[in-house]
């Protein structure tokens, strides 16, 4: 027994020594593994806050130079060589007080990080923050939007999961390459968005299932469910009735994301147009005749407005301007649900 506990001190002092080693020798990869490796053996011997303190502090970004105004986001989020091309990192910058709500957003989305900065105090209390949410809804509504306001507000990486790179490799290795993103999880802590989340967890024993389906939504929930690495996992899907009621029940919140109200229109209106002088007034007749389009195509249409703008030599945005570019999304939009 002595010399079992003797191992695992000299292990561990060694670790110590390394990271002295790798820090003065400016070995900054080193470090990370070192660091990334003590981690995990804190969270063996069950220390997970202390192991979840570590991946936190490894995350942090770097610090800006002597008098460097900005730095860019230190690339802690390089996929490993087998996930490349399946993992799609990007640094979010969006705020929640940016964006515009509807649905179950409006509750969902400040809980959850709320909890997920208060993690280490429901930690001592053995609860879990909520950390797997299930967007569905319309397309252009705000989902992966969403998940790029999460991965903005905590300072991590958004990871987007390739669905269709995922599904494009042989025949049989998609729930191998699963695996290999939850183990990433562990490496990188980060937002990991599975978008077109029905690709991936459509159910099971359907009629045209020729076995492969019901084994890739099996290990998902599996994984899922087997996860403890602190993750933020955001599934976002436009078909929820294709999606497996087993895939439901495993995630935190299951948060419905509907076409935006003439309201909510309304604020994204004044939101695009802020500076350009347009009456309020008259941006809320025109969103209250924009029903049915999602946020997307609304500001799309803004664009548009701006673009007519810009190359008619004019200064200033109208209310005319927006409807003529409304009508021309709506066209669009009719043409495309034909």
């Amino acid at each position: 027994m002595r010399r079992d506990v003797g191992e695992r001190e000299m292990a561990a002092s060694e670790m110590i020594q390394e990271l002295i080693r790798a820090h003065v020798e400016g070995n900054s990869e080193r470090f990370r593994t070192v660091a990334l490796q003590l981690a995990a053996r804190e969270a063996r011997n069950g220390h997970r806050l202390v192991a979840g303190r570590i991946r936190d502090l490894i995350d942090l970004p770097a610090p800006a130079p002597a008098g460097a105004d900005s730095v860019a986001p230190t690339p802690l989020a390089r996929p490993s060589e087998d996930l490349r091309g399946i993992l799609s990192p990007s640094y979010p910058k969006q705020r929640l007080g940016e964006i515009v709500l509807v649905g179950d957003l409006v509750a969902v989305l400040p809980r959850l990080l709320t909890e997920h900065r208060s993690r280490e105090v429901l930690d001592r209390f053995s609860l879990e923050s909520r950390r797997r949410v299930l967007l569905h809804g319309p397309p252009g509504c705000g989902k992966t939007l969403a998940a790029g306001v999460i991965a903005g507000e905590l300072g991590l990486p958004l990871l987007r999961v390739r669905i269709e790179m995922l599904f494009s490799r042989y025949l049989g290795q998609t729930a191998a390459l699963l695996t290999a993103i939850f183990d990433e999880m562990h490496r990188v802590r980060g937002v990991y968005l599975f978008d077109e989340f029905d690709a991936l967890g459509r159910q099971r024993f359907a009629a045209n299932d020729v076995g492969e389906a019901s084994r890739v939504v099996s290990t998902f929930l599996q994984l899922l469910d087997a996860d403890d690495s602190g993750a933020v996992i955001v599934a976002a899907t436009n078909s929820a009735g294709e999606i497996d009621g087993a895939a439901f029940r495993r995630f935190d919140d299951v948060a419905h994301v509907p076409l935006p109200p003439s309201e909510a229109l309304a604020d994204l209106l004044h939101r695009r147009t802020k500076g350009h002088r347009v009456p309020a007034a008259q941006l809320d007749d025109l969103a209250s005749d924009l029903a049915g389009l999602s946020f997307a195509e609304a500001d799309r249409l803004v664009t548009e407005a701006l673009k007519t703008t810009v190359l008619d030599g004019r200064k200033r945005l109208t209310v005319a301007d927006l409807r003529a570019a409304a009508e021309e999304v709506k066209a669009r939009s009719e043409q495309c649900s034909a």
